[in-house]
Protein backbone atom coordinates (compact mmCIF):
# COMPACT_ATOMS: atom_id res chain seq x y z
CA UNK A 1 0.00 0.00 0.00
CA UNK A 2 1.80 3.12 -0.92
CA UNK A 3 2.25 5.68 1.86
CA UNK A 4 0.15 8.99 1.56
CA UNK A 5 1.35 11.93 0.30
CA UNK A 6 2.69 14.50 2.93
CA UNK A 7 0.57 17.60 3.00
CA UNK A 8 1.82 20.78 3.73
CA UNK A 9 -0.05 23.98 5.08
CA UNK A 10 1.29 26.92 3.62
CA UNK A 11 -0.13 30.54 5.04
CA UNK A 12 0.23 33.54 2.80
CA UNK A 13 -1.54 36.89 2.28
CA UNK A 14 -0.04 36.93 -0.94
CA UNK A 15 -1.43 35.13 -4.32
CA UNK A 16 1.32 35.15 -6.00
CA UNK A 17 3.22 33.46 -2.91
CA UNK A 18 0.67 31.07 -2.39
CA UNK A 19 0.75 29.80 -6.35
CA UNK A 20 4.33 29.54 -6.38
CA UNK A 21 4.33 27.03 -3.43
CA UNK A 22 1.58 25.06 -4.46
CA UNK A 23 3.45 24.31 -7.91
CA UNK A 24 7.03 23.98 -6.41
CA UNK A 25 5.18 21.58 -3.43
CA UNK A 26 2.82 19.76 -5.60
CA UNK A 27 5.81 18.61 -7.99
CA UNK A 28 7.72 17.82 -4.88
CA UNK A 29 4.85 15.22 -4.36
CA UNK A 30 2.98 16.95 -1.80
CA UNK A 31 -0.05 18.03 -1.00
CA UNK A 32 -0.43 21.61 -0.53
CA UNK A 33 -3.36 23.28 2.32
CA UNK A 34 -3.42 26.80 1.46
CA UNK A 35 -4.11 29.73 4.09
CA UNK A 36 -4.61 33.14 3.55
CA UNK A 37 -4.19 34.77 7.62
CA UNK A 38 -3.32 34.08 10.70
CA UNK A 39 -6.37 32.39 12.09
CA UNK A 40 -7.22 30.69 9.17
CA UNK A 41 -3.74 28.76 9.05
CA UNK A 42 -3.93 27.93 12.99
CA UNK A 43 -7.57 26.75 12.29
CA UNK A 44 -6.88 24.17 9.65
CA UNK A 45 -3.56 23.53 11.44
CA UNK A 46 -5.68 21.93 13.84
CA UNK A 47 -8.60 20.23 11.55
CA UNK A 48 -6.12 18.45 8.97
CA UNK A 49 -2.34 18.19 11.52
CA UNK A 50 -0.39 18.91 8.03
CA UNK A 51 3.11 17.24 8.16
CA UNK A 52 4.56 20.27 7.81
CA UNK A 53 3.65 24.06 7.99
CA UNK A 54 5.11 27.27 6.24
CA UNK A 55 4.04 30.78 7.91
CA UNK A 56 4.26 34.02 6.26
CA UNK A 57 5.75 36.65 9.08
CA UNK A 58 3.66 38.93 7.91
CA UNK A 59 -0.27 36.96 8.34
CA UNK A 60 -3.21 39.15 8.99
CA UNK A 61 -4.96 38.66 12.24
CA UNK A 62 -1.86 36.56 13.97
CA UNK A 63 1.48 36.91 12.62
CA UNK A 64 3.22 33.91 11.90
CA UNK A 65 5.36 34.18 15.37
CA UNK A 66 1.98 33.80 16.79
CA UNK A 67 0.73 30.83 14.78
CA UNK A 68 3.88 29.28 15.52
CA UNK A 69 3.88 29.98 19.29
CA UNK A 70 0.29 28.76 19.37
CA UNK A 71 0.87 25.51 17.94
CA UNK A 72 3.43 24.47 19.67
CA UNK A 73 0.89 24.98 22.86
CA UNK A 74 -1.27 22.45 21.56
CA UNK A 75 -0.15 19.34 22.15
CA UNK A 76 -1.87 18.06 19.20
CA UNK A 77 0.26 19.87 17.05
CA UNK A 78 3.37 20.76 19.58
CA UNK A 79 5.78 18.38 17.33
CA UNK A 80 4.74 19.35 13.89
CA UNK A 81 7.63 21.11 11.58
CA UNK A 82 7.26 24.56 11.00
CA UNK A 83 9.18 26.90 9.22
CA UNK A 84 8.69 31.00 9.01
CA UNK A 85 9.27 32.52 6.25
CA UNK A 86 9.92 36.65 6.19
CA UNK A 87 11.19 39.27 3.78
CA UNK A 88 13.14 40.72 6.35
CA UNK A 89 16.55 39.60 7.33
CA UNK A 90 16.00 40.90 10.87
CA UNK A 91 18.41 38.85 13.52
CA UNK A 92 16.09 39.30 15.91
CA UNK A 93 12.81 38.25 14.51
CA UNK A 94 14.78 34.48 13.57
CA UNK A 95 16.24 34.01 16.89
CA UNK A 96 12.73 34.54 18.28
CA UNK A 97 11.31 32.05 15.68
CA UNK A 98 13.71 29.86 17.23
CA UNK A 99 12.96 30.62 20.59
CA UNK A 100 8.90 30.12 19.84
CA UNK A 101 9.67 26.42 18.42
CA UNK A 102 10.10 27.20 14.79
CA UNK A 103 12.47 24.59 12.85
CA UNK A 104 13.49 27.25 10.00
CA UNK A 105 13.27 30.96 9.30
CA UNK A 106 13.43 31.49 5.26
CA UNK A 107 14.08 34.12 3.48
CA UNK A 108 11.49 35.84 1.16
CA UNK A 109 11.52 35.30 -2.26
CA UNK A 110 11.95 32.04 -2.09
CA UNK A 111 13.68 29.65 -4.54
CA UNK A 112 11.19 27.45 -5.48
CA UNK A 113 13.71 24.28 -5.45
CA UNK A 114 15.51 25.01 -2.46
CA UNK A 115 11.80 25.26 -0.66
CA UNK A 116 10.72 21.75 -1.62
CA UNK A 117 14.07 20.11 -0.74
CA UNK A 118 13.81 21.56 2.50
CA UNK A 119 10.31 20.10 3.03
CA UNK A 120 10.47 16.96 1.13
CA UNK A 121 14.31 16.70 4.17
CA UNK A 122 12.45 17.46 7.17
CA UNK A 123 9.12 15.72 6.17
CA UNK A 124 11.66 12.52 5.69
CA UNK A 125 13.39 13.09 8.69
CA UNK A 126 10.46 13.38 11.22
CA UNK A 127 7.59 10.35 9.41
CA UNK A 128 7.68 7.62 11.18
CA UNK A 129 9.74 4.97 8.83
CA UNK A 130 7.71 2.13 10.00
CA UNK A 131 5.65 -0.07 7.22
CA UNK A 132 1.89 0.47 7.27
CA UNK A 133 -0.12 -1.54 9.53
CA UNK A 134 -1.45 -4.93 7.83
CA UNK A 135 -4.73 -4.16 9.90
CA UNK A 136 -6.71 -0.79 10.76
CA UNK A 137 -8.53 -1.46 14.14
CA UNK A 138 -10.94 1.03 16.57
CA UNK A 139 -13.05 -0.81 19.08
CA UNK A 140 -14.63 -3.29 17.81
CA UNK A 141 -14.22 -2.57 14.14
CA UNK A 142 -11.42 -3.88 11.85
CA UNK A 143 -9.98 -3.83 8.89
CA UNK A 144 -7.53 -6.05 6.95
CA UNK A 145 -5.87 -4.31 4.59
CA UNK A 146 -4.49 -7.11 2.84
CA UNK A 147 -7.32 -9.43 2.75
CA UNK A 148 -9.55 -6.62 1.88
CA UNK A 149 -11.96 -7.16 4.32
CA UNK A 150 -13.55 -5.80 7.52
CA UNK A 151 -15.42 -6.65 10.43
CA UNK A 152 -17.51 -5.48 13.80
CA UNK A 153 -17.11 -7.73 16.63
CA UNK A 154 -16.12 -10.26 14.64
CA UNK A 155 -18.69 -9.77 12.33
CA UNK A 156 -17.68 -9.82 8.52
CA UNK A 157 -19.26 -6.71 6.57
CA UNK A 158 -20.12 -7.70 2.93
CA UNK A 159 -18.78 -4.23 1.57
CA UNK A 160 -18.49 -3.62 -2.26
CA UNK A 161 -14.76 -2.64 -3.30
CA UNK A 162 -15.32 0.77 -3.24
CA UNK A 163 -17.04 0.98 0.07
CA UNK A 164 -13.93 -0.89 1.58
CA UNK A 165 -11.37 2.07 -0.15
CA UNK A 166 -14.20 4.56 1.43
CA UNK A 167 -14.32 3.33 5.00
CA UNK A 168 -10.10 2.76 4.68
CA UNK A 169 -9.65 6.22 3.97
CA UNK A 170 -11.62 7.40 6.75
CA UNK A 171 -9.88 5.15 9.22
CA UNK A 172 -6.35 6.14 8.03
CA UNK A 173 -7.88 10.06 9.04
CA UNK A 174 -9.52 8.95 11.94
CA UNK A 175 -11.26 11.82 13.98
CA UNK A 176 -9.85 14.19 10.89
CA UNK A 177 -12.62 15.26 8.34
CA UNK A 178 -12.38 15.11 4.75
CA UNK A 179 -13.86 17.00 2.28
CA UNK A 180 -15.76 14.96 -0.51
CA UNK A 181 -13.54 16.27 -2.97
CA UNK A 182 -10.57 14.19 -1.36
CA UNK A 183 -12.52 11.38 -0.93
CA UNK A 184 -13.47 11.58 -4.37
CA UNK A 185 -9.12 11.48 -5.04
CA UNK A 186 -8.46 8.80 -2.51
CA UNK A 187 -10.80 6.19 -3.59
CA UNK A 188 -12.63 6.77 -7.39
CA UNK A 189 -9.84 5.76 -9.59
CA UNK A 190 -11.19 8.53 -12.19
CA UNK A 191 -13.09 11.32 -10.24
CA UNK A 192 -14.27 12.70 -13.19
CA UNK A 193 -16.59 10.17 -13.60
CA UNK A 194 -18.18 10.40 -9.49
CA UNK A 195 -19.38 13.93 -7.68
CA UNK A 196 -20.18 14.85 -4.63
CA UNK A 197 -23.27 12.87 -4.69
CA UNK A 198 -21.44 9.62 -5.56
CA UNK A 199 -20.08 10.35 -2.04
CA UNK A 200 -22.88 10.89 -0.56
CA UNK A 201 -24.54 7.83 -1.70
CA UNK A 202 -21.41 5.16 -0.66
CA UNK A 203 -21.29 7.10 2.73
CA UNK A 204 -25.28 6.27 3.54
CA UNK A 205 -24.66 2.51 2.39
CA UNK A 206 -20.95 2.32 4.13
CA UNK A 207 -23.23 3.48 7.43
CA UNK A 208 -26.18 0.91 6.83
CA UNK A 209 -23.32 -1.98 6.39
CA UNK A 210 -22.06 -1.15 9.55
CA UNK A 211 -24.71 -1.45 11.78
CA UNK A 212 -24.52 -0.17 15.55
CA UNK A 213 -21.15 1.51 14.57
CA UNK A 214 -22.98 3.83 11.91
CA UNK A 215 -23.21 6.69 14.06
CA UNK A 216 -19.21 6.81 13.92
CA UNK A 217 -19.37 8.34 10.32
CA UNK A 218 -19.61 12.17 11.11
CA UNK A 219 -21.22 14.54 8.30
CA UNK A 220 -19.84 18.18 8.89
CA UNK A 221 -22.43 19.95 6.95
CA UNK A 222 -20.70 22.06 4.43
CA UNK A 223 -17.65 19.98 4.33
CA UNK A 224 -17.47 16.40 4.57
CA UNK A 225 -17.12 13.21 6.36
CA UNK A 226 -15.11 12.53 10.30
CA UNK A 227 -14.61 8.98 11.51
CA UNK A 228 -15.15 9.25 15.36
CA UNK A 229 -15.75 6.53 17.86
CA UNK A 230 -18.64 7.18 19.91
Amino acid sequence: MPAPRAQVLFASADAAERAQADASLAAAGCRVLSATDGPGALRLARARLPDLVLLDLLLPGLDGLEVCKELRRDSATARMPVFILSARNNPTERLLALELGADEFLPLPFDSRELALRVRNMIDRTRPATEPPAQLHVGELVVDLSAHEASVAGRQLRLSPTEFKLLTALLEHLGHVQSREELLHHVWADATLATNRTVDTHIRRLRAKLGRLRSWIHTVRNNGYCLRPE
